[in-house]
């Protein structure tokens, strides 16, 4: 997290922010008026019975006037007009108005009919007929035509998985007739699951559009929800090349596994041990938690018609091999609010969040009255040409940009706007139609300009969006004019540094000092003939070069360590036991080493020199600095209280 962002967050916690909402002045800044109930607002805000530091209406509007000065100073420099502060507030705007471009009626609404659906399994049959997302409006409705021919001959009676093998192209029909078995909520894209759960048991639904085409969907079957299943397996391939010799190995090894199991051994050891499938076989054969649909039907079966948590099955044959199952746990479905959190983050991603978005944007369209004009898109159409597809297509000199395409509220959009869209949005790609292609840019860009307008509409609707704007706004500008005439100020002018300093040397003083030096000595040195060379050691005759030589054994080995310190009392507790007097200490354990402390000199109090107390220094030269830039505001934007109105404003305890 950057400065300035922790900086705007504590703005933005204490609230400071101008927003006139009566007639009342309380303060006037120069030409800048505050009113009472406004200054109410933002003081209420920050001193409420829980703040940690409360103030009197009196304290808390010196803070407030101080900050008002400093954001009038920065708008009458232009700080507010720079691209840089435009963009930086912008970027804030968009991430606070996030929450507010939804529709919290939409979400409930997804979440609510997830949980309902979750509660039921479904066993459906389809048949696709693929169509192209891009596809022309001609081929869409030749697509549909085939489909609504297709589920009429079943409607007429002939067996549908039977037309399912005859006309589907989803590539599993031929083998499974389209059956899809049981699923639930969240196994199919949104589309087909809605299709699904709104058709009849034992009817058959009209043709429904996903992003694969058409699909014709018969509902066999509902059931109440499984719930979700834990399971650990041991897996034994049987791949259909799979010869009869080695069909036949595979079978005697899921039987020998098998009888193991019945015989008392680890179900886990023996996993690790057989198991085919690698993934689970380290884990003792644990597969994550399932629900309906997401295996395939024989394992899936098998796992729930396990009565007892701990029991097993005898071996059970699949598409894949043969398994051996083991019920670990199962749970059935939640309550809603048990599910909710988990259902939500589903809703929020993938053709879930995609369908909640639309309707957003078809309620906003409603709101504000769009109408986009037809003709003046066929005519932005026809203008296309196949460089688009080159990304290279320029706007026609004959081009009419006046023409109006669409309105959203006070909004108008022309040719010209969507020209100009189309320019930048062009990519190299595979040509399709332009009618498509014009389609599908007019889409995102009437979207993008929806939210954006609906967003310029937030301080009007939401008064306390409006509040946070206005602080964030007065906070970026506050940082960048206090770092322009405080902080980095303050640090770049060291010939006014060096004079705050000498000016206020006795403000920065060191208290009684010991110089002092500490000397360890390892196991082969006698400490004691060292001791006795202290008043040598405090004239500063021996140090430690000259100490190792002379009770060091090994030349060329160091015995004797010298540290040397100047500190006040409190700051080293051996030095502090000589209680600020010159001479020597007692020995004391340093590690593996013996050490004492020699205080050789009392130094008495004297000013920190400016690198001693460089930080202390530069944060008051900043307040300082501040200070009398306050005092030139104040004359520069005479401060006018009525005290009277002060006075009324209550001041909890």
């Amino acid at each position: 997290m950057s400065i300035k962002t922790i900086f705007l967050t504590v703005i933005f916690i204490s609230g400071i922010s101008l927003m006139a909402q009566d007639e009342k002045i309380l303060v006037k800044l120069g030409d800048e008026s505050v009113t009472l109930s406004e200054f109410e607002r933002i003081y209420n805000k920050n001193n409420h019975e829980n703040s940690l530091n409360r103030q009197t209406p009196e304290e808390y509007l010196e803070l407030f006037i101080n900050f008002k000065l400093k954001v009038l100073e920065a708008e009458s420099l232009g700080m507010d007009t720079t691209q840089k502060f435009i963009n930086e507030l912008s970027t804030y705007v968009k991430q606070l108005a996030k929450p507010y471009l939804t529709d919290n009626s939409i979400r409930d609404e997804a979440v609510r009919e997830a949980y309902e659906r979750s509660k039921e399994d479904i066993h459906a049959s389809h048949i696709l007929l693929k169509l192209d997302p891009k596809a022309t409006p001609e081929d869409t409705l030749l697509t549909y035509r085939k489909a609504m021919e297709i589920r009429q001959r079943i409607i007429d009676g002939e067996p549908f998985e039977k037309v399912a093998r005859a006309t589907s192209e989803d590539a599993s029909a031929k083998r499974n007739g389209g059956n899809l078995n049981y699923f639930t909520v969240f196994s199919m894209i949104y589309p087909f699951e809605t299709a699904a759960y709104n058709t009849p048991t034992g009817e058959v639904s009209m043709p429904v559009r996903t992003s694969f085409g058409y699909h014709i969907i018969r509902v066999h079957d509902r059931r109440p929800a499984r719930g979700q299943i834990k399971v650990a397996h041991i897996f034994v391939r049987l791949p259909e090349e799979m010869g009869e010799e080695e069909k036949t190995e595979s079978w005697k090894k899921i039987n020998m596994v098998y009888d193991s199991l019945k015989a008392g051994a680890d179900f886990a050891k023996m996993a690790e041990r057989y198991s085919e499938d690698p993934a689970s076989a380290r884990t003792g054969g644990e597969m994550p938690w399932f629900g309906t649909g997401r295996m395939i039907p024989e394992f899936e079966n098998a796992c729930f018609e396990i009565e007892n948590i701990g029991d097993f099955t005898k071996p059970v044959k699949t598409y894949y091999g043969w398994h051996i199952i083991k019920l670990i746990d199962r749970k059935p479905i939640g309550t809603f609010e048990e599910m909710k959190p988990d259902l939500l983050e589903k809703t929020n991603r993938g053709d879930r969040a995609e369908h909640k978005s639309k309707l957003f944007i078809e309620k906003l369209k409603k709101d504000y009255n769009y109408k986009l004009n037809e003709e003046t898109l066929a005519y932005v159409t026809g203008q296309l040409d196949s460089a688009v597809f080159e990304g290279t297509w320029e706007i026609p000199e004959t081009y009419n940009r006046n023409l109006p395409l669409f309105s959203i509220g006070k909004k108008k959009i022309t040719a010209g706007d969507f020209a100009e869209y189309i320019t930048h949005q062009q990519t190299r790609k595979k040509a399709y139609p332009f009618q498509v292609y014009a389609d599908e840019l007019l889409r995102s860009y009437s979207e993008s300009v929806i939210l954006q307008y609906e967003e310029d509409q937030l301080p009007e609707k939401y008064p306390e969006f409006r509040y946070i704007v206005d602080e964030y706004h007065d906070g970026i500008l506050l940082f960048d004019i206090m770092d322009d005439k405080v902080w980095s100020k303050a640090v770049k002018d060291t010939t006014g540094l060096k004079k705050f300093h000498q000016a206020h040397k006795t403000d920065y003083m060191w208290g009684q000092r010991a110089d002092a030096v500490m000397i360890q000595c390892d196991s082969t040195v006698d400490i004691e003939k060292v001791r006795k060379n202290y008043k040598k050691i405090m004239k500063g005759r021996l140090d430690e070069d000259r100490l190792n030589k002379k009770f060091c054994k090994n030349d060329t080995l160091p015995c004797i360590t010298v540290k040397k310190y100047l500190l006040e009392q409190g700051e080293n507790e051996h030095i502090d036991k000589m209680n600020m007097t010159t001479g020597i200490g007692e020995n004391f354990k340093d590690g593996e080493k013996t050490a004492f402390v020699v205080v050789r000199e009392i130094r008495p109090p004297e000013p920190k020199m400016l690198n001693d107390a460089r930080g202390q220094i530069t944060s008051d030269y900043q307040n300082y600095l501040e200070q009398q830039w306050i005092k030139e505001l104040k004359e520069k934007y005479p401060v006018e209280v009525n005290k009277a109105l002060l006075s009324k404003i209550p001041f909890n305890q």
